[in-house]
């Protein structure tokens, strides 16, 4: 039966690729991906589909939170890019829906001061707008915007990437967002008249289309995808150099395991600033993994195929929450975009694949908290 439904999913797939749907991109993907990446793993869970139409490119990118006074209270947040964002529980289901503009790529960032307060910040780019969107995530998984004003990108192209920093020396939050023109900003977030405001603090760029990023706050460094060109660091402290290093073996001309595009970063922590940098290979449906530490060893690369719920290809954001979350997820979560999204034979709208960190530890034998 597995075999019958994987057969009819790829003709499903061929399909819509040579009607134009999602991203446009050809059979070829798929073929590099079962030729080349051997290393499969499953998804436990999926989220619901966004609202959308099967034939619209729209979920993008998730973010995952934990509540530090209460473990329970634990949630996924995914952009869509024709209309908000969506707020999942641990087995996916979908609790909130804020349509609020064209989300691009979301992060989360705890520990924003304000006034007498404490927050935990939900923070996305919004093409709608052209700029930052911020939210404070309440304990039951919805959002409250408290942003003090509109935050425009002085970008020339389109807002595209994000992620946020908290620095370990000044414990400021500071937040970087990119265009399609390979434009990077970094914006210091700082609390106003009850409120979050943001400045400029930063602008540099790369050579060509630049999206997925992610921070390490512990060695303040930010790491940029440049989507057909591979990943590069840079130092995340607004006064930090302005060169770039290029990772090695992270793109196609020195990977064979790397297919353009790279898309999503997120990293797996482990003490003492070990652990893992993982970057999505949107063209091979597949996953690379790198050690977080210098010199960022390619380690190996997997894809998610289909078990109890179906696979993921063409994924474009991604997101790793690294210690126990519930019995599910002991040793942490992956969760990532997936492209192509079925429900048994059909095709329905994009959504998120919930991954257990253990099942890509045991295919790289890598380690775990």
């Amino acid at each position: 039966m597995k075999q019958t439904y994987s057969t009819l999913k790829h003709l499903t797939l061929i399909v819509m690729l040579l009607a134009g749907f999602a991203c446009q991109r050809i059979s070829e993907g798929s073929k590099k991906a079962s030729e080349k990446i051997k290393l499969t793993t499953t998804a436990r869970y999926e989220t619901t589909a966004m609202p959308q139409p099967v034939d619209e490119d729209a979920a993008d990118d998730p973010a995952i939170w934990l509540n530090p006074k209460d473990s329970t209270q634990a949630y996924i947040i995914g952009t869509d890019k024709k209309g908000g964002l969506a707020v999942y529980d641990l087995k996916g289901k979908q609790l909130h829906y804020h349509a609020d503009g064209n989300m691009n790529n979301v992060d989360v960032c705890y520990g924003f001061v304000l006034n007498n307060d404490t927050l935990d910040l939900v923070c996305c780019t919004n093409r709608s707008t052209e700029g930052l969107s911020i939210y404070k995530i309440q304990a039951d998984g919805s959002l409250v915007n408290v942003s003090n004003r509109a935050i425009k990108t002085q970008m020339s192209g389109e807002v595209y990437g994000f992620c946020m920093y908290k620095s370990p020396s000044t414990q400021k939050i500071f937040a970087f967002m990119n265009s399609k023109e390979g434009d990077v900003e970094q914006w210091e977030l700082f609390a106003s008249d009850s409120l979050v405001d943001a400045r400029l603090v930063r602008s540099f760029q790369l050579g060509t289309q630049v999206e997925g990023m992610v921070a390490d706050d512990d060695n303040q460094v930010v790491f940029i995808g440049e989507e057909v060109d591979g990943i590069w660091k840079f130092d995340a402290e607004p006064n930090g150099r302005p060169e770039g290093v290029k990772l090695a073996k992270s793109s196609e001309t020195d990977n064979e395991n790397i297919s353009f595009d790279i898309e999503g970063l997120s990293i797996y922590y482990l003490p003492d600033g070990d652990g893992y940098l993982l970057a999505s290979s949107q063209g091979n449906y597949s996953y690379a993994v790198y050690e977080r530490q210098a010199p960022h060893k390619y380690l190996g690369s997997f894809r998610i195929a289909d078990g109890e719920v179906d696979g993921a290809e063409e994924t474009d954001g991604i997101d790793i929450f690294s210690t126990y979350m519930n019995e599910d997820f002991k040793h942490g979560l992956l969760v990532v975009q997936d492209g192509y999204n079925y429900d048994g034979e059909q095709a329905i709208a994009q959504n998120f694949k919930l991954v257990p960190w253990e099942n890509v530890a045991n295919l790289l034998k890598l380690k775990q908290n």
